[in-house]
């Protein structure tokens, strides 16, 4: 969200969970950031984030959906709730926010919808089946859902990020990390930034694609 409140848009920050985040950068910014509660189980809540959109600004150029949850383990040893409640939240999570975002974007300037995937749902990656399996729904829907709605002018497309350091990452042991590492091509972790780059890439700058697939993973997958 930074990189698109540095270009001096208006933001609609999702947070379940971090909300000071979220208001830390609404302090940064001022009115052109605001804050909204939205849960990727809470199909409500989807509506809710987006009327407070509407109201604001009467329109929605660019969503982001970049929330998800992961829960880890092999799939005869990782309960079935567990493996369903990762698939549920996350393409159920992608879908109502989509739904409820596309009569504001119809509306908006050069509308786009990037939907944040994963390498893993490109080459799969043991312990993560319902991860991967979530995240790998995403490609099918944006392709479906870009032939839907392109001729309303909307570009839907998924980037797919390798290991980047984040908050989540940050748990892993360090020896684990080191090994993730080295698969990639160019031998290290991605950053927040370069994936928040390339997500406006996608939103503002890549017109002309509509159903692409943007790996950003550092050859990961190659």
């Amino acid at each position: 969200m930074r990189a698109f409140a540095e270009r001096g848009m208006n933001i609609g920050c999702g947070y379940r969970t971090g909300r000071e985040q979220a208001e830390e950068l609404a302090r940064e910014n001022g009115a052109n950031v605001i804050p909204m509660y939205y849960d990727l189980c809470d199909a409500d809540s989807a509506v809710g984030a987006l009327k407070v959109v509407a109201d604001s600004w009467g329109r929605l150029d660019s969503l982001v959906v970049n929330a998800s949850i992961w829960k880890g383990g092999k799939l005869g040893q990782m309960p079935p709730d567990d493996w369903w409640s990762v698939v549920e939240a996350n393409v159920g999570g992608m879908s109502q926010i989509a739904r409820a975002a596309l009569p504001l974007l119809r509306l908006g300037d050069s509308p786009s919808i990037v939907l944040v995937s994963s390498v893993v749902g490109i080459i799969g990656f043991p312990g993560d089946t319902a991860y991967a399996t979530s995240k790998s729904a995403m490609f099918g829907f944006a392709r479906s859902l870009a032939k839907e709605v392109g001729r309303d002018g909307i570009r839907v497309n998924v980037i797919a990020p390798g290991f980047v350091d984040t908050a989540m990452t940050a748990e892993i042991p360090a020896e684990s990390k080191r090994v993730i590492q080295s698969q990639a091509i160019l031998g290290r972790s991605g950053t927040a930034e370069e994936i928040a780059d390339a997500i406006v890439f996608m939103s503002e700058v890549a017109t002309f694609c509509t159903g692409t697939i943007l790996t950003v993973d550092g050859g990961w997958s190659i």
